[in-house]
């Protein structure tokens, strides 16, 4: 029956009432193969259908536990199941299990990459094109021509290696980057190593340049020899000051005797 609604467009209301049980295929896998991608998405198909995004939200969580056909045939060729649906805004997205072996080797190797969503609608709006409204008895098939062609299937164990050889990727090379870090601290250790050797031979000498003076944490000030010997031969007076007395005679003995020592010393050394 066709009513015009408050716009003045054309509409049709049908209402559907659909049982849609369903057997999988006795020809089933013993590790069900797990797929996922786009289920549908906001605007018109090429049925000209036209999908709103309250429409497609709401029809989402129907979607969840749909049987999964070939190419919207009967009962008898469910392969699967969908086993969760979520909207992101734009498109439903659906995760699900095929149970049949051929189907999911077809799917391995490529020969099944799209899917169509099939449902009854309690009423539809005749515009440009078709708007459904009420969407439910939700089914998803594997097609080769889908209505909706941004639709598609990926192999999630597929997605699951994909994802694990990025993350294996990344490990070895932040295992290479600590390695390399390793190395440059194994040569740093040696290095460290070589100087401190080399300091130890230092001091070494330094005491067999200096007997009996340790190295301290405080260690005196030393003087060279020849340095003494113009300090002593400064301290020497002029000789009318040493003539001068008795007792500055005897001082510039003692000086004399000292830069005599020294001298002795530094020819020794």
């Amino acid at each position: 029956m066709a009513q015009q609604n408050s716009h003045g467009i054309a509409q049709v209301k049908e209402h559907v009432t659909a049982v849609l049980p369903f057997q999988v295929l006795e020809k089933i896998v013993d590790k069900p193969l797990k797929i996922r991608g786009v289920a549908i998405c906001t605007g018109m198909s090429r049925n000209f259908n036209i999908y709103t995004p309250e429409e497609l939200e709401a029809f989402s969580s129907k979607l969840a536990d749909a049987p999964v056909y070939i190419e919207h045939v009967s009962v008898n060729s469910a392969v699967g199941k969908v086993t969760s649906a979520e909207w992101d805004g734009s498109s439903i997205w659906y995760e699900a299990e095929i149970y049949d072996d051929e189907t999911a080797e077809k799917i391995r190797k490529g020969l099944i990459q799209h899917v169509s969503v099939g449902a009854d609608y309690e009423a539809i709006d005749v515009v440009d094109g078709k708007v459904p409204h009420g969407l439910h008895n939700a089914e998803l098939s594997l097609v080769a021509v889908p209505g909706v062609p941004e639709t598609n299937v990926q192999v999630i164990e597929i997605l699951e290696n994909k994802q694990l050889q990025e993350k294996l990727s990344q490990a070895d090379k932040q295992v290479s980057e600590l390695q390399q870090k390793a190395t440059e601290a194994a040569k740093a250790h040696e290095e460290a190593q070589a100087q401190l050797a080399q300091a130890k031979s230092t001091i070494e000498k330094l005491k067999t340049l200096v007997p009996g003076v340790d190295l301290l944490v405080d260690p005196p000030v030393l003087m060279p020899v020849s340095e003494h010997i113009t300090v002593l031969e400064e301290l020497m007076p002029p000789l009318f000051v040493e003539r001068s007395s008795l007792g500055m005679q005897r001082q510039c003995q003692l000086i004399r005797s000292a830069i005599l020592k020294a001298k002795e010393k530094q020819k020794v050394d």
